[in-house]
């Protein structure tokens, strides 16, 4: 595609764990592993990565689909495959030696323009790889070596219609704030655990908080029931949690 052409495509965001802790030479070691388990997990899951268009950016890439590469393969095998590498990339490292990698997926509006790609999907995977609760969880679990979070509809289209050997169950629904960005996405990690889903909880501008995970939601509502005439001029009211 030319500067300016319309097009919608799949697009990858992946990023590493604890680059900008290591030295110059640590840097080269981490950009050379992350390289090769992109590499290795497209050649095992059957996608031509030569084919994808890559933007570079030392600690992980924005890469644009071509639709010759099917969704369910990229969101299933290509995630796994990732994921093998990756542990077995760190198997007996120590904890400041391992690779570890968040990566988004969104499908929606990409071209190139003069500095790179334009699009809301651009935008949209790059905001959710950044997200912060998804940081912190890397901070709070050294065994944790992938999480994938998948945009809505990534995650309706390719996962909830049965495309993939994933069950829906397998994933936590979050709501995403990050810088001007604001929707719900969808995150899956095999190292994740109920433990964890605290640091994603997230409270929307209704005032519902969402039990990631559970499927069951709270409302912040209080209804009182009164009868007879109530003087409330120096009440105050409020919730007591037991």
């Amino acid at each position: 595609m030319e500067s300016g052409d319309f097009g919608r495509a799949l697009i990858m965001s992946s990023d590493l764990r604890g680059y900008g802790q290591g030295t110059d030479k640590r840097h080269e070691a981490m950009q050379h592993g992350f390289v090769d388990i992109h590499r290795h997990a497209a050649a095992r899951a059957g996608l031509n990565r030569d084919r994808w268009a890559i933007q570079p950016g030392g600690d992980g890439e924005l890469a644009v689909l071509p639709a010759s590469e099917p969704d369910p393969l990229v969101v299933d095998q290509y995630i796994r495959a990732l994921h093998q590498a990756l542990t077995s990339h760190n198997e007996g490292l120590a904890e400041e030696e391992r690779l570890r990698l968040r990566v988004a997926l969104a499908f929606g509006t990409a071209y190139p323009s003069v500095n790179g790609y334009a699009g809301q999907a651009v935008v949209e995977a790059s905001r959710l790889v950044d997200w912060q609760p998804l940081k912190k969880i890397f901070k709070k679990r050294a065994d944790m070596n992938i999480a994938l979070i998948l945009s809505q509809r990534v995650f309706e289209d390719v996962v909830r219609q049965g495309h993939t050997s994933y069950d829906t169950g397998d994933f936590h629904r979050v709501t995403v704030q990050e810088k001007e960005f604001s929707g719900p996405a969808w995150i899956w990690s095999p190292e994740f655990n109920s433990g964890d889903l605290r640091l994603l909880s997230d409270f929307t501008e209704e005032g519902r908080v969402e039990k990631i995970g559970t499927g069951t939601s709270q409302q912040a509502e209080v209804i009182n029931n009164l009868s007879g005439s109530v003087d409330a001029r120096r009440a105050i009211f409020g919730i007591n949690r037991k």
